[in-house]
Order: C-alpha cells, then sequence, then structure tokens
C-alpha cells in the first residue's frame, strides 16, 4: 500500500484571493488586509511544501522490495527508481541499519535532487531529504523522520525535523498518523525567515471507489509559527477538515487562524460545493465563492 499525492491538503491560493477582497470597505480589524492575506497564503504553501515531504517519505518507503527495505541478500547500500514525477531526475538511495531484520525494517533512504529537479507540475527541488525509517509504513507504530540537507523547494529552503508515528490501532484500522514538526524554517529568495512548528494528526478513510476516499485532518491538529514579516501566528480546527480527491481545497470542517494575537479568521468549508466557503473576520462573516 502507498499514497502517491493521495489528496491537495492545502487550501487553494484562488480562495485566499477571494477572501482578501470581503468586506474592504469595513474597519481593518474587520477584514483581512494585504499582510493578512501574504500571511495566510505564506503559511499555506510552507504547510503545502512540509506535508509534500511527508508523501514523499510514504512514497520512498513504499517502493523497495521487502529483502532491500529490511535483510535478504541485497547487501550495502541500494539505488531505488520511483514511478513518480518528483523523484524524475534524484538519486534515491537505501541504506539499511545494521539492526534491521525481516520483521522490523530499519534503514535510511536518501533522496538527491541535486541541482535541480522539475517535476510534471513545474516544481523545482534541489538539495536532499533523509528518511530514517522504523518498520513498515503502515504497520501500527511505525515511525518515519525527516531531515533537509540545503533543501530547496521553488526557491524557499526548508528545514526542520519531521516526525511521522503510525498511531493506527491495527493493521485493520483506517491508516492514522501523527506528525510532528519541530524547528522548522522557511528561507525565502530575498532572505526573509519564517517559522514553524506544528502537529498534525491524519487518517485515510478509503471509500467505495478511489474517488470516495477521505483525508480527514484531526481537530486537535495545531501550527504556529512567525511570518516572514516577523508576525505571529496560530492555526488551530474547529473540526475536522475533510478533503477528496475531487476538490482543490477542504469540503467540510473549520479552521481559525489567530495573527498577532489578536485577529481572528476563521474559514468554514462545511457548504461542501467546492466552490463556496464561509470567512467571518474578527466576529464578521461573509460567504465567499472561489472559482
Amino acid at each position: 500500500m502507498k499514497i502517491t499525492n493521495l489528496f491537495t491538503r492545502s487550501s487553494s491560493l484562488s480562495l485566499i484571493a477571494a477572501i482578501a477582497l470581503m468586506a474592504s470597505c469595513q474597519d481593518e480589524d474587520k477584514r483581512l488586509t494585504a499582510s493578512d492575506t501574504q500571511d495566510i497564503s505564506e503559511e499555506t504553501v510552507t504547510d503545502s511544501y512540509y506535508q509534500d515531504m511527508d508523501d514523499m517519505g510514504s512514497v520512498a518507503i513504499a517502493t523497495p522490495s521487502e529483502a532491500q527495505l529490511s535483510t535478504g541478500r541485497v547487501e550495502g547500500s541500494v539505488t531505488i527508481t520511483i514511478d513518480d514525477s518528483r523523484f524524475s531526475c534524484a538519486t534515491v538511495t537505501l541504506e539499511r541499519d545494521a539492526a534491521s531484520t525481516a520483521d522490523v525494517p530499519k534503514g535510511t533512504i536518501t533522496v538527491d535532487f541535486g541541482t535541480g529537479c522539475t517535476d510534471s507540475r513545474g516544481n523545482i527541488r534541489s538539495g536532499k531529504l533523509i528518511f530514517a525509517y522504523y518498520k513498515r509504513r503502515f504497520q501500527p507504530g511505525s515511525t518515519v523522520v525527516e531531515t533537509t540537507d540545503n533543501y530547496y523547494v521553488n526557491g524557499i529552503k526548508l528545514e526542520g525535523t519531521r516526525t511521522s508515528t503510525n498511531v493506527t490501532g491495527s493493521t485493520e484500522d483506517a491508516p492514522k498518523f501523527n506528525v510532528v514538526l519541530t524547528d522548522g524554517k522557511a528561507t525565502f529568495p530575498d532572505g526573509d525567515v519564517a517559522t514553524r512548528s506544528s502537529n498534525i494528526t491524519w487518517s485515510w478513510e478509503k471509500g467505495a471507489t478511489r474517488l470516495q476516499d477521505q483525508l480527514i485532518i484531526d481537530k486537535s491538529s495545531v501550527a504556529n509559527g512567525t511570518t516572514r514579516g516577523g508576525r505571529t501566528y496560530a492555526v488551530s480546527l474547529q473540526e475536522d477538515l475533510v478533503y477528496t480527491r475531487t476538490c482543490f481545497m477542504a469540503v467540510d470542517g473549520i479552521k481559525k487562524y489567530v495573527i498577532d494575537g489578536t485577529k481572528e479568521i476563521i474559514i468554514d468549508y462545511g457548504v461542501g460545493d467546492c466552490k463556496n466557503v464561509t470567512v467571518t473576520v474578527n466576529g464578521i462573516t461573509r460567504q465567499v465563492s472561489v472559482k
């Protein structure tokens, strides 16, 4: 079982642009300013880049054969070919830990993008991603510790340690993971720096068909940090966020931003039609259509 581009897990930037137009004639504390829009957009992009690391780690760990991943006759490092455009020109190397066994595989997968690899969507990655794995990805209690080495996506340098733990009760349950980012840091091309930490729990609920699959972000999930402009932000959920394969944004759930500890921005995806959301800025509510 592997997850390959399972869902789009961040709000569309077109959503942010649409929200920015609302209530422009109101007092500044009751509308989204240009700074608010930029901060939310950058948080959304940075979050999606970190989540992309998770997805790439899942794909990388699911690709090797059982013998390559754990023990067997293959000795030393192994070069892996991955059928995913994000890895198209990268060198992927697996190095098993000396303590790795068939029952409990353990090792490190390094993805080296060199000076730059462009995927099918035009994203450019360079540097290295390093995934230290313990157990198989969908085995309860398995972990993947993700780190970077001079890693860039579209000119933004990402740093930090992201630890993903399979918290599923059994192999029969829907896969569920807790992902913790510590010391997250995004450096933009102009030298500005944003910081981020997060604690996110998500599960994959399979439907009767692939298009009916859902990804659920648990309402306990939180994130916080500072923007490149020096403002603080905190993200929390008032309800679980529900994503499907057929919509670029959540189709249900409520997400809340608090900027500089004073401005509260709530996005309610509960309309569920992939066209409209309800946005509340410090108590003023509007419905926003997203094209």
